[in-house]
């Protein structure tokens, strides 16, 4: 491990730009006592699959329990022939006022605010809040580019101005987001959310985006949940148009620009103490053609406590010329000696196989078992045959470790 770093330290600057948040973090807590406060977790995740030189290392680490100061950072490492070396997807320091009245955050982030769509940036945003619960955040910086790459002129900045009322049974709040690449404007977008608590038991929530560009919709929702004492129903509806939410670069935006509807309910009702019944329905558009999905699942809980259960699905889609009908087993074993064992099984079959198999099977069995306190082993084997293969075999191994890097002690001089 050591040498892994030591080798993406020399090559790559998204690993030093890692490795000086973690030197940052450390130095925060060189005046710490014995006394337990703050703290710095550190986890880290390595999952290989069964082909040589391919794994990934997943990294992260944060400075939390302060009432003034955060920071966190997360590494990740997909290694391949082609591609040895590592990124940095988030590294980021935030402030905050102790009353709640305004935090700041400065480095790379993933921002979701209101109804734009979520940006990943290099930069800052700040967020106010006033004692009439109105709140303000502003942000600005430059889209992320592979390990801090430079860039031209490209840049974004936005914000969002909500408001909550009727003892925060009410809330509605309007967005902004504007974006260039090379000095071209690439995102123009507006938002709105509005969220409503009537009664204890309904929750209400819905959103709507307008690209400026087009001047068109870029994507509605509205959700509607209603509680009970013996589970919930929702409602739900969508329209995304996908060539106004994806930028023209993307690969996803070559495989597909056509719009998509969906209107659909799910409910969760616990018919026994142990037994929960959850069906799904939904009508689905993709551009001009019409389809539905629609899912049966009962949870049968094995004891009382959580571990065991067992799993049966059953489900249909439709749409346009193709459709498939899948069924889905699925069994965790409460702990014995520590190791908590899983399986599933599923069974695919297509409406119009064209030569492919009419059924397509899966299987995988597994288990995890505690090494120490702060070390995780897991272990799966499956077997599956697809359109693309008649028969793959593949094993997962994954080690995981959470730990507690450094204790901080109690503030001194008011700092964290």
């Amino acid at each position: 491990m050591l040498w892994l770093c030591q080798e993406n330290l020399r090559k790559s600057l998204s690993w030093r730009v890692s490795a000086f948040a973690c030197a940052l973090l450390w130095l925060a807590s060189a005046r710490a006592t014995a006394q337990p406060g703050p703290f710095v977790p550190v986890a880290s995740d390595l999952l290989l699959q069964g082909r040589p030189a391919e794994g990934l290392l997943i990294l992260r680490s944060g400075y939390q329990n302060s009432p003034l100061i955060d920071a966190d950072t997360l590494v990740f490492v997909g290694a391949n022939e082609r591609n040895p070396y590592g990124d940095v997807l988030t590294v980021s320091v935030g402030v905050r006022e102790p009353h709640g009245w305004g935090s700041a955050r400065l480095g790379r982030f993933l921002l979701s605010t209101g109804a734009v769509r979520p940006v990943h940036m290099d930069g800052v945003t700040l967020h106010a809040r006033t004692p009439f619960d109105t709140h303000l955040e502003l942000f600005g910086g430059a889209p992320v580019v592979r390990e801090l790459g430079a860039r031209a002129f490209d840049w974004l900045a936005g914000g969002r101005l909500s408001q909550r009322v009727l003892e925060e049974r009410v809330g509605v709040g309007v967005s902004y987001l504007q974006r260039r690449d090379a000095g071209e404007l690439a995102q123009h977008e507006v938002g709105a959310d509005l969220s409503l608590r009537p009664v204890h038991w309904l929750a209400v929530s819905a959103l709507a985006s307008w690209d400026m560009l087009s001047a068109g919709l870029a994507e509605g929702r509205i959700n509607a949940v209603a509680y009970a004492s013996r589970g919930q129903v929702e409602l739900h509806a969508s329209r995304r148009v996908a060539s106004r939410l994806l930028p023209a670069t993307s690969l996803f935006s070559v495989i597909s620009r056509a719009p998509s509807s969906e209107l659909g309910a799910s409910a969760r009702y616990r018919l026994f103490p142990r037994l929960a019944l959850i069906p799904f329905g939904a009508l689905e558009g993709l551009d001009s053609h019409w389809g539905y999905r629609a899912t049966l699942r009962t949870v049968l809980n094995l004891t009382a406590a959580e571990g065991g259960r067992l799993s049966l699905e059953a489900s249909r889609r439709k749409l346009a010329r193709e459709g498939y009908s899948a069924g889905l087993v699925q069994l965790e074993l409460p702990s014995v000696a520590s190791v908590v064992a899983h399986a599933s099984f599923e069974l695919v079959a297509s409406d119009h196989p064209d030569g492919r198999g009419a059924v397509w099977p899966w299987a995988r069995v597994g288990a995890s078992y505690p090494l120490a306190s702060a070390w995780l082993l897991s272990g799966a084997l499956g077997w599956r045959a697809s359109p693309e293969y008649k028969s793959d075999l593949y094993a997962l191994v994954r080690l995981s470790l959470r730990t507690q890097l450094l204790s901080l002690g109690a503030s001194q001089a008011g700092l964290p």
